[in-house]
């Protein structure tokens, strides 16, 4: 999966919250009040470009919806993550988080009952 900057997050998310939208309706709704129509649109066309998200053409203009998943893109952008900072173990981060004494040894615990009873009761 490609990686997204900043503001394609900022925009990815108001997609992923309000759905569907033309881009005057993102501008509205984007934070930055300063961002010319032109350059949201141009960014709009490159999330497109990258597979986020896809249009439907309503006579001149188009409306843009995502095509990936937020909960697709957070495993993709995680999985980045441990491949480039944790040498591609997920050992190593769960280490890291309990070294830094951020999971205590109760929630370990915890976790490794949740995945042992996932494993025995697949959705």
């Amino acid at each position: 999966m490609k990686k997204l900057t900043q503001k394609e997050e900022e925009i990815m998310n108001l997609f992923w919250e309000k759905g569907p939208m033309f881009v005057k309706e993102l501008k509205e709704l984007y934070s930055d009040q300063n961002l010319h129509y032109n350059t949201l649109s141009t960014m709009v066309r490159i999330l497109e470009e990258k597979g986020f998200i896809g249009h439907e053409q309503f006579g001149n203009t188009h409306r843009y919806f995502p095509v990936v998943g937020e909960e697709e893109y957070r495993k993709g952008a995680l999985g980045n993550v441990v491949k480039k900072y944790f040498n591609n173990s997920y050992k190593n981060v769960v280490s890291l988080f309990v070294e830094d004494q951020k999971l205590s040894l109760d929630e370990l615990k915890k976790l490794i009952q949740e995945i042992e009873n996932n494993k025995n009761n697949p959705q």
